[in-house]
């Protein structure tokens, strides 16, 4: 008896449209929710990490000092390659090596955030094991970028921040200094006849002992 029942019900194609509609569209409209947020979050991720890296490119390449409106452009640009909807912040440094101190030394660091310049503590602590070994008198450019994420639908993924942090060195200059309006900072290398840092000009810039 029981065995008929079922098989009718399971042969029976009879129904109405509206009811089945609406036990099929929540899910529906679930499913297409959930893929797009998800594909958003690669999206977002990949977006701010090459930006990051043209960003980081491009400041490799400058052969003369840069100030923080640059750096504040390069934070809007980076925004708009990202195609972010929220707020960024990027914090770019010059970091270099002390053989004498066997250590790290910030020389230059600006952030476009509210959080704090990068400092020596910093970079000879946590970040000490994530960053290159480099020779005595040279520098590299750490460019780190932060990207803040927030879900069009509560799918299971939370509110969360994107961090990139992208590491490239001076291609066409010794170094990049950074001009605060008033003086130029950089680390003195050999020859000591470049006084800006970047062996351009002769200005009697002021500097940053690499040994200190």
């Amino acid at each position: 008896m029981m065995k008929r029942l079922f098989t009718r019900f399971w042969k029976n194609d009879d129904g109405a449209i509206t009811v089945e509609s609406v036990i099929v569209i929540p899910f529906v409209a679930l499913i297409f929710c959930a893929v797009y947020v998800f594909f958003d979050v690669y999206r977002v991720n990949a977006a701010s990490q090459k930006a990051a890296y043209i960003v980081a490119d491009n400041i490799s390449r400058q052969t003369n000092a840069i100030d923080a409106d640059y750096i504040f452009g390069l934070n809007t640009l980076h925004d708009i390659l990202a195609r972010t909807r929220n707020a960024s912040s990027m914090r770019v440094s010059s970091i270099g090596w002390s053989n004498t101190d066997n250590r790290y030394t910030a020389v230059w660091s600006v952030n476009t955030g509210l959080g704090p310049s990068l400092t020596d503590s910093e970079v000879n602590g946590p970040m000490a094991d994530s960053l290159p070994r480099i020779p005595q008198g040279e520098t590299f450019v750490l460019v780190e970028t932060s990207v803040a994420y927030q879900p069009l639908f509560r799918v299971g993924i939370e509110a969360q921040i994107f961090r990139q942090a992208i590491v490239t060195r001076p291609r066409f200059a010794p170094q990049v200094a950074f001009d605060d309006g008033s003086t130029l900072i950089f680390q003195i290398f050999a020859p000591a006849s470049c006084n800006d840092g970047l062996c351009n000009i002769d200005d009697g810039g002021s500097g940053l002992d690499e040994d200190a």
